[in-house]
């Protein structure tokens, strides 16, 4: 262990909450910076703050921050993650309780922020605003008392935890959605290869499919978007014109920065949402992919001709 690392056995997320309610609760100046930080309403004064509030039956809020900014009453709906996987539904759920503290007159505004490691939130995150902890212990040893440096240094210990044990935070819901997925692709379109999922963060909405025949095409059934897109990757100028000459109407050119994408809309699907309840959905979806592969092979030969 290095010298300069405080020797705490273990950091929880517990624990980063109560340094998060002291700071909130006593220092102006970090309420001010926090919320600035977040391009929130500015901060007045504060409120309040409390830890561990469940209102209206719709799960828990880590952290209820309130303040007055100007002729307004803000809330700030904090949620805190070290290295736990989000529960089901959760940032949607902390969604509804912000339009509910609105639409009961609690306060003028209702904001939802996730705090975490920045590892956790690149991967993790399905919340609009969030702050990582690393800019948190920033702005704490920046103050350079004893007191800050030493709050930031616990940040830091947790950042460490995280980046020494990271892999990605299975959902067993996206999960069980993909395997079912990917069984019936194997069942009815084995022209079609993807490879088979194991360990599926929450956030995982795009199946990534390939055919042996076509290098460098990548094809993205994307869910929720309701999208079948075939990213082609590396393709010359002069194909890209080409294979826009003989597009059907119902395909889309899409450009990107140096590549382009084709693309059929399908049904949209909700991944947390049960599996056989979509599977028509899915099947439209996937004959749409096919749709899609089958007219770029067929029209690859003129193409290159």
């Amino acid at each position: 262990m290095k010298k300069d690392i405080i020797p705490v056995e273990s950091i929880q997320e517990r624990d980063i909450d109560l340094l998060l309610l002291e700071e909130l609760s006593v220092n102006k100046t970090f309420c001010s910076w926090l919320v600035k930080e977040l391009n929130f309403p500015k901060y007045s004064s504060s409120i309040n703050v409390l830890r561990s509030i469940s209102d209206f039956g719709l799960g828990e809020t880590d952290i209820l921050f309130s303040y007055n900014s100007e002729n307004q009453k803000i809330f700030v709906l904090i949620e805190n993650k070290l290295d736990a996987s989000f529960q089901h539904e959760q940032s949607e759920r902390y969604t509804k309780r912000s339009i509910q503290y609105v639409n009961e007159g609690h306060c003028d505004q209702a904001l939802c922020v996730l705090i975490a490691p920045k590892l956790y939130c690149k991967n993790q995150t399905n919340f609009q605003h969030h702050l990582f902890y690393e800019k948190i212990a920033e702005e704490l040893v920046a103050k350079n008392t004893k007191r800050s440096v030493f709050k930031s240094k616990l940040l830091q210990i947790g950042i460490e935890k995280l980046r020494r044990g990271y892999s990605p935070i299975n959902s067993e819901i996206v999960q069980n959605f993909w395997q079912k997925y990917f069984q019936y692709k194997e069942n009815q379109y084995p022209a079609l290869s993807m490879k088979k999922p194991e360990i599926i963060p929450h956030n995982s909405d795009w199946p990534i499919l390939f055919d042996n025949e076509l290098k460098n095409v990548i094809f993205y059934h994307k869910l929720s978007q309701g999208n079948i897109d075939a990213a082609f990757k590396g393709y010359s100028e002069s194909f890209e014109k080409e294979i826009k000459n003989v597009l059907i109407d119902e395909i889309k050119y899409i450009k990107h920065k140096n590549d382009f994408s084709l693309r059929l809309n399908c049904p949209k699907i909700d991944r947390t949402i049960n599996f056989d309840k979509q599977i028509i959905k899915v099947e439209e979806g996937l004959a749409s992919m096919e749709k899609l592969r089958s007219w770029i092979l067929s029209n690859l030969p003129s193409i290159n001709s």
